[in-house]
């Protein structure tokens, strides 16, 4: 079925083409008979052009050769001093209508106002015209007097007329008086044919000319008149040749008469019709041209009807060619058809096969080179592309991220939460990076990125820290508690020789440096920097069981009462003395117990102690515990707190909690833990205040009671004012806020004077006491020793 229905297409197919030949054909047939068309209009209107420019060129040919032939009299007349008849005769002796067809009359006419026309008559009679009498016509104008004259055609004149009354020898007189040079009247009937038939009338001009003495002075006037007919006519016909018809005309003149033409049996058209402007003298006449019935026999030469024949006839042959070959075209495209569904059924059961392989090989690549759960670049595509890029590029810089306190949250949420987690932090880190970075996770909650075009370490910073601040401002909603996710960023940059593994190693320490630090934040790799991987993770171990052996010990440092040096209470610091490294400073294993988990025990074991120690002792004394950051992240925190007190019997009034001022930055869920111990009767302090980068409004909004002053602007306090800014800044922004103040690290007694003086209540340092055994402690508060000698 399906065959039959291509073949019919073919068949509609070939017959479709071929009516679109014959169509095309056509349209090219008709199209090529009227390109001959407009070629021959095109000529017709070239030999129009070709005719008007000669007949133009002839008339302005005739015209000079008058205009010459008078200019050249009128210079003879008026080099003659004392003209005469005579001279005037002798002159123009040799003008005649032979040599200028047309001309009727020659006259040599002078200017005379009213009052001078007796004395110019009586001079022109002794010149030689002894019968003048001039007739004026008129008063108040200047008069114009023929002096000689001569005939050319036989007809007798007179001298002696008034020109001035004559319009058309007026104008004449007046143009060749103001330009100069040869002048033309508008065409006109002369009196002597106006009784005429009015066929046999022909147009007339009168041509003047200005005579000049040879001084330059005016003197008079030589005019012409001429049969505009017999001037014309035959140039026109000369030039014509039969192809065209001529009328030249004057607008100007009286009548609607050609002055001249030339006359033929004529086809108006309006394509070919040509109008042209002849100047004669100061004024143009028209020139009406028209293609002759001669001309257009043979500009139309029957090419396009044979055009349209011929190309009519090729149509058709070709038209019966394509149907001949689009038939044997069907036929042959049946055959191919047949053998082409066989090669395509096979190709299509390769096809498919080779589909699946590299669906297959796709799938096997993406398992190979990504991490099936957040879709990054696993270890094995990262270690591809640094091998492709380490050591080609020095423009590169690597990020280490690891995530902090992942395990918290596999251990209180499930694993499932933990895969959450990870998958939210990855689509947050591609969306951070620029599409050309490489991002991978390579290994539980570690995640590399892979940076180009890097100019300095400044820049890679800039990266990571972007990455950390889109994380911390991204966290993640697990069932109703919204868990944010903080982050280690180790950043290094390429170096010279550098390897892959070099690159990793670097990001690695810089990171662990970062972690070291607790502030989940960047480091940039420092050749300073050692690997202390190997040795912290096995204090790490000793720390998980050193409370069982005994190996943990709490110390208590006094706080004191400025006035009187008064102990009121007791801060509590856990010493760790190891079995074989010795000492071991908080500074070294507390980092340490927050990285690996079990400073959540070790909080609650030296809670436990320093609250059984100060019920033990029985006074008034409160205590203050240090928190850990970590700690905070704990759900189950406050609840410990209280059973605590309630096994110890502390009341929590005599409790005090120290923060570090950097822990509760942007930590919504720290804040709402202390303000729940507030609630409790528990206080709040923060520790090291000054030191962190909370703002001012937002210490305002913060759940504290107590504001410890940082032992570095203490050791500032020289007795000046400079020594002492910050330190009396602290003081007064904590009773604005209505909070108690404790400095830390007094060591001098001039530090305490100004502590006191400046407003502070309570203080700690060596000054008083160094952290102390428990023991040491109840015999300082039984005999509390006497304040400083400059405190008294």
């Amino acid at each position: 079925m399906r065959a039959t229905s291509l073949l019919q297409r073919r068949r509609w197919a070939g017959i479709a083409l071929v009516v679109v030949v014959a169509l095309v054909g056509t349209l090219a047939s008709w199209g090529a008979a009227r390109n001959v068309g407009a070629d021959e209009r095109r000529y017709a209107a070239q030999l129009m052009d070709r005719y008007t420019a000669d007949l133009t060129r002839a008339i302005n040919t005739e015209l000079q050769r008058y205009a010459d032939t008078l200019t050249d009299v009128a210079i003879a007349l008026g080099a003659q001093s004392d003209l005469s008849a005579a001279d005037f005769n002798w002159i123009t002796a040799k003008v005649s209508n032979r040599r200028m067809p047309g001309a009727r009359s020659l006259a040599f006419v002078v200017p005379a106002p009213d009052g001078d026309v007796a004395a110019v008559g009586g001079y022109w009679r002794g010149q030689g015209v002894a019968d003048l009498r001039l007739r004026p016509i008129g008063t108040g104008v200047e008069h114009a007097f023929t002096v000689f004259t001569r005939s050319f055609d036989g007809t007798r004149l007179t001298a002696g007329l008034d020109l001035s009354v004559a319009p058309e020898a007026v104008a004449t007189l007046d143009d060749a008086r103001a330009s100069g040079g040869f002048a033309v009247s508008p065409a006109y009937v002369v009196p002597e044919d106006r009784d005429r038939p009015a066929a046999a009338q022909q147009r007339s001009f009168t041509f003047a000319v200005p005579v000049y003495f040879v001084g330059g002075t005016f003197r008079a006037w030589l005019i012409m008149s001429v049969h505009g007919g017999d001037l014309l006519n035959d140039t026109l016909r000369e030039q014509a040749h039969g192809a065209v018809t001529a009328e030249l005309s004057d607008p100007s003149g009286t009548g609607d008469r050609a002055v001249a033409e030339a006359t033929g049996e004529s086809r108006p058209s309006a394509a070919l019709d040509r109008t042209s402007v002849v100047a004669a003298g100061l004024r143009t006449w028209t020139l009406h041209v028209h293609p002759s019935a001669q001309m257009l026999d043979e500009t139309e030469r029957g090419i396009v009807g044979s055009t349209w024949a011929v190309a009519l006839t090729i149509t058709l042959l070709l038209t019966a060619l394509i149907g001949l070959l689009t038939g044997a075209r069907n036929r042959a495209m049946t055959r191919v058809d047949v053998a082409t569904a066989a090669l395509r059924r096979d190709i299509a059961r390769r096809q498919a096969v080779e589909t699946k392989l590299r669906e297959r090989e796709n799938e096997l690549r993406q398992m190979a080179l990504h991490d099936p759960l957040t879709g990054l670049v696993n270890r094995a595509g990262l270690d591809a592309r640094l091998a492709g890029t380490v050591g080609r590029r020095a423009d590169i810089a690597l990020l280490l991220i690891d995530l902090d306190d992942f395990k918290l949250v596999n251990d209180a949420y499930g694993h499932a939460a933990g895969d959450t987690v990870l998958t939210e932090f990855a689509h947050t880190l591609r969306a951070t990076v620029r599409a050309d970075d490489v991002a991978a996770r390579i290994g539980g909650d570690e995640f590399v990125v892979l940076l180009t075009e890097i100019p300095d370490a400044e820049t890679a910073i800039a990266a990571a820290q972007r990455v950390v601040s889109a994380a911390a401002a991204s966290p993640v909603r697990l069932g109703d508690d919204s868990v944010p996710i903080r982050a280690s960023v180790g950043v290094t940059t390429a170096r010279p020789g550098d390897t892959p593994k070099d690159l990793l190693r670097r990001a690695d320490i810089a990171m662990y440096q970062a972690k070291h630090l607790g502030t989940h934040g960047v480091q940039l790799h420092d050749p300073s920097m050692t690997d202390r991987r190997a040795a912290d993770a096995q204090l790490g171990e000793d720390l998980a069981g050193a409370v069982e052996r005994g190996e943990l010990t709490v110390l208590y440092q006094p706080l004191v009462d400025l006035t009187d040096g008064r102990p009121i209470g007791v801060e509590a610091l856990v010493r760790w003395q190891h079995p074989t490294h010795g000492t071991v400073s908080p500074a070294r294993f507390i980092p340490i117990a927050e990285r690996n988990g079990s400073i959540s025990a070790l909080g609650l074991w030296v809670l436990r102690e320093a609250c059984a120690q100060v019920v033990e002792w029985g006074a008034d004394t409160y205590v203050s515990v240090n928190l850990s950051p970590r700690q905070l992240q704990e759900p189950t925190l406050l609840q410990d707190v209280l059973a605590v007190l309630a096994a110890t019997g502390l009341p929590p009034a005599r409790l005090v909690l120290e923060i570090t001022e950097s822990a509760l930055v942007d930590d919504a869920a720290g804040i709402t833990m202390l303000a729940a111990f507030r609630e409790h009767g528990i206080r709040v302090a923060i520790d090291d205040f000054g030191t962190g980068y909370s703002s001012l409004h937002y210490l305002t909004r913060l759940p504290v009671d107590i504001l410890k002053i940082d032992r570095s602007f203490v050791a500032e306090l020289n007795g000046t004012p400079e020594g002492a800014g910050i330190t009396e800044a602290i003081l007064r922004l904590s009773h604005a806020l209505h909070l108690t103040t404790v400095a830390e690290g007094i060591e001098t007694t001039e530090q305490a004077t100004e502590l006191q003086l400046l407003g502070c209540g309570i203080g700690q340092g060596y000054l008083f006491a160094q952290p102390l055994p428990a023991g040491d402690v109840l015999t300082l508060l039984s005999h509390p020793s006497p304040p400083p000698s400059s405190l008294s």
